[in-house]
């Protein structure tokens, strides 16, 4: 009897021992799962979120070179500039809800014609004007020069009002040697007004009406005239300033039309990009929650 009692204790001691293993096993794999589960459950239920709060854009053209669409060649964008403009490397999620800031890239809807997508140069208040200057090389350029809405206007000088566009004081988008510089064939056309030149499509959109009435102009003390935006308007630009249609030529553009903020952009984008920069998004916002 003792023998038997022996044997069978060693027996059940071994069962169990195997029981206890896949028993491990079992639980440690529907953990998993569970945790893959509810991963996804709740991503998805923020990605639900995020496509009420975003909209997905295509960006096609040049305007906004070499920000955006940089895959298109200088010969294409010199040559065959109609065609390039059809061209669609990258494109951006649109957060709906966040009110832009100066230099952000933004999307435009204006009634009866197809949305663009710009850089966000001015708002209700600022003055503005472009001026033709001299880039570090000593090639012809134009520089665009914003003064701040709020500040005393005689005690903001022509350089601060100056916006570097190589990041110093605004953003980065060509490097010093090509800042805002024109190209080579193409003709610099500028209007004057006293000593300073001014570009021409700025110049005949905004500026001309100086002379006839100086009402919400400033005139710098160096004679540099700036334009006011008007209350509930906005002024924004292509990168690419030389292939751009925007304000310069089509006005002012009311805020209202302004679709929402570039939040990130998917580059040389297709399903599998514009999923990875979704999903890296979502990483990014989970940190920055746990973060604070």
């Amino acid at each position: 009897m003792s023998k038997y009692n022996k044997d069978f204790i060693q027996y059940s001691e071994e069962k169990v021992k195997d029981e206890t293993k896949h028993l491990a096993l079992y639980f440690t794999t529907h953990i998993f799962l569970y945790i893959i589960l509810i991963f996804f459950l709740i991503f998805f239920a923020w990605y639900t979120v995020f496509t009420t709060t975003h909209r997905f854009y295509e960006v096609r053209g040049v305007s906004m070179m070499p920000t955006l669409n940089n895959q298109i060649t200088e010969e294409q964008l010199v040559y065959d500039t109609e065609n390039a403009q059809n061209l669609a490397y990258d494109a951006v999620y649109v957060d709906k809800l966040t009110t832009p800031e100066i230099f952000d890239i933004i999307v435009v809807e204006r009634p009866g014609s197809s949305s663009v997508i710009k850089r966000l140069m001015a708002k209700e208040g600022d003055y503005i004007t472009i001026a033709k200057g001299e880039s570090p090389s000593g090639a012809d350029c134009f520089y665009f020069y914003r003064i701040p809405n709020g500040v005393i206007l005689e005690d903001y000088s022509d350089e601060q009002a100056l916006v570097r566009e190589n990041g110093e004081n605004g953003y980065q988008i060509y490097n010093t040697e090509t800042l805002w510089i024109h190209k080579s064939m193409s003709q610099i056309v500028t209007a004057q007004i006293g000593s300073w030149e001014y570009e021409y499509n700025f110049y005949s959109t905004f500026l001309a009406r100086y002379e006839v009435d100086s009402a919400g102009y400033y005139v710098s003390e160096n004679g540099l005239v700036y334009v006011q935006v008007p209350e509930n308007m906005v002024f924004y630009m292509g990168d690419n300033r030389e292939y751009s249609s925007d304000c310069r030529e089509n006005g002012f553009c009311n805020e209202d039309y302004i679709v929402g903020r570039t939040e990130f952009v998917v580059y040389d984008y297709n399903f599998a990009n514009r999923l990875w920069e979704v999903i890296k998004f979502y990483f990014r916002e989970m940190e920055d929650f746990f973060a604070r």
